[in-house]
């Protein structure tokens, strides 16, 4: 949806180059964020409607493992009970990663998840990561009329990129005045009234309205018990699975985000259907993670 609000955005900014005559677009946020809020619900509900549909029992708690393919519910009003099935199939997702000093206040220190709960626009922000998403989100914030800034401690923006690729987005980058600063070491920031200051190594403090952290996501293990139960979790935080996605506990499966695998939607949902094949005793044909498709959304896009 903030991807939509830009791309209109800089149509009507540049409809005067096919004839059409209108004034200087200005932004509403409010109204942009209250729009985003019924899509998302829109699409929860539709959701949740299906699955009551497909009479699928849904408990609103948190789950931890327990041995012989039990899960202990934990309900947020205190209420605990336990359930058990023939197969488990964990599906935790991940959550943003932080970094030291930039602890997330959700006024002035942001993650992804805050970007979406604003209820204003900053106006000069530093996103810290030029990875896919630091890209999406300072080139959607630039769309709208932030002054946006990039700190990237590699020598390139989108790192695994083709470097021909990523030199077609910084020349747009360049076009649309969001400074890129690549081989930049963050050191911390001295919060404000109303903004903060950046320190960065060798270069003059960047003063801004707000900070973008994004410098990737990790695996919501942490949240599942795990310790204990036989299912084996990396240094990384991401549980191990076979090419069938199970893990090292017999009828317990991990998908999507959880698991050392592409973190794309389409890719959690295809390893759903490998492990329900399995379920349902089909043929189960292993994720070919080598054709999996991917787009950065910025603008220009990548694919």
């Amino acid at each position: 949806e903030l991807l939509e609000t830009a791309h209109v955005y800089r149509t009507v900014s540049k409809a005067g180059q096919f004839g059409i005559q209108s004034s200087t677009p200005t932004l509403d946020f409010g109204t942009t964020m209250d729009r985003k809020r019924q899509v998302v619900d829109g699409l929860f509900n539709g959701l949740s409607g299906l699955l009551k549909a497909r009479k699928v029992t849904v408990f609103s708690a948190t789950g931890t493992l327990q041995a012989d393919r039990s899960v202990r519910l934990s309900a947020p009003d205190g209420d605990s009970a336990v359930i058990t099935g023939d197969a488990v199939v964990l599906a935790a997702g991940s959550v943003p990663r932080t970094i030291p000093g930039f602890e997330v206040d959700g006024r002035i220190v942001l993650t992804s998840d805050e970007v979406f709960e604003l209820e204003s626009l900053p106006h000069k922000v530093a996103v810290i990561g030029g990875g896919a998403i630091g890209c999406e989100f300072a080139s959607m914030m630039s769309d709208l009329g932030s002054e946006v800034t990039i700190l990237e401690a590699l020598p390139q923006i989108l790192p695994g990129v083709d470097k021909d690729v990523v030199n077609v987005v910084r020349r747009s980058f360049k076009g649309r005045k969001i400074d890129v600063r690549t081989g930049t070491k963050v050191l911390g920031h001295t919060p404000g009234s109303t903004g903060t200051t950046i320190s960065l190594e060798g270069q003059d403090p960047l003063n801004v309205d707000a900070v973008v952290v994004s410098v990737g996501r990790r695996a919501l293990s942490d949240s599942l018990g795990l310790d204990g139960t036989g299912v084996v979790v990396d240094e990384r935080g991401f549980v191990q699975v076979d090419e069938l996605c199970r893990t090292a506990v017999d009828g317990v499966w991990a998908v999507g985000d959880l698991i050392a695998t592409p973190g794309l939607a389409h890719v959690g949902y295809a390893e759903a259907i490998l492990v329900i094949k399995q379920l349902l005793g089909e043929e189960a044909v292993p994720v070919d993670y080598a054709n999996v498709a991917w787009c950065i959304y910025c603008q220009p896009e990548v694919a």
